[in-house]
């Protein structure tokens, strides 16, 4: 494996992306590192871990910054040939490609609900209430007070890290660590980022009644992490939220993990 490069995407319109459609089959319109990106969540969530196709891609894919960890592989095209005295009559010939590895996404607030202690989910629902009407999903989520938690006092907005995974035959050389750095320092140069803008948004729809209200952001970083690799975040500095609990997501248990960065939060985009 080359020397790995990352890309970034801001967030992206991704109309008209069809779950179990074949790349090719996608709409021009959609960015190619949103592509690279299911083609790695593909290969890891639906067919290493059994995560159904048409739930893999969600309301938070189009909102959320991704980025992607390319390796260049090189690929044989045509193998050696000898002749009968050893002597090479036609040399090996060779290509390098760079393929999409890794990926993550960085989801801003405001978010659902932190899940039900014991709960289980599919494709975001609560089982037992997938007919309940939650609101409006997508860029206009509404801003929510939430039960308070360990590091979670139920109000203050947070980003959420997630859908982070390495192409199985990758793995071992660090790359989910480089993913989870990568973003973390970009939320520490960029931390109003994702700050709500007034003339966009309206007052009346932060739930705030003047500038002083306005919901920013002030460092607080969440995973919603498989308690299988509980340890691995837990080595990137993140710290388990008793007060979450455990819950299942696509029929696997999950943990909620928080992390606090130290950013200038006085940064608002009006």
């Amino acid at each position: 494996m080359g020397t790995p490069f990352i890309t970034f995407l801001e967030p992206s319109k991704l109309e008209g992306y069809m779950s179990k459609a074949a790349r090719e089959n996608q709409p021009s319109a959609i960015p190619k590192a949103f592509l690279d990106a299911m083609e790695v969540r593909e290969q890891v969530f639906v067919e290493e871990q059994g995560v159904a196709a048409e739930n893999e891609f969600d309301s938070d894919d189009s909102r959320s910054c991704h980025w992607v960890v390319y390796a260049s592989v090189n690929k044989t095209e045509e193998l050696e040939i000898r002749d009968e005295s050893g002597a090479v009559i036609r040399p090996r010939k060779s290509s390098t490609r760079s393929v999409p590895v890794g990926t993550i996404r960085l989801v801003p607030f405001p978010h659902d609900p932190h899940p039900v202690d014991g709960g289980e989910y599919w494709d975001g629902k609560l089982k037992g209430e997938e007919d309940k009407v939650t609101g409006p999903t997508g860029p206009q989520k509404p801003y929510i007070t939430d039960r308070p938690t360990k590091y979670h006092d139920g109000k203050e907005p947070y980003v959420k890290l997630g859908r982070l995974a390495v192409v199985k035959e990758f793995r071992g050389h660090r790359l989910a660590g480089l993913l989870v750095k990568t973003v973390l320092s970009w939320l520490k140069a960029n931390p109003a980022f994702f700050n709500p803008s007034i003339k966009e948004i309206g007052l009346e729809n932060m739930g705030a009644f003047n500038e002083r209200d306005i919901p920013i952001w002030k460092g607080l970083v969440c995973v919603h992490a498989q308690e299988q690799v509980q340890g691995l975040w837990a080595k990137w500095g993140f710290q388990l939220d008793d007060g979450m609990g455990t819950w299942m997501e696509e029929g696997m248990p999950h943990v909620g993990m928080f992390q606090r960065l130290e950013v200038n939060s006085d940064q608002i985009r009006i």
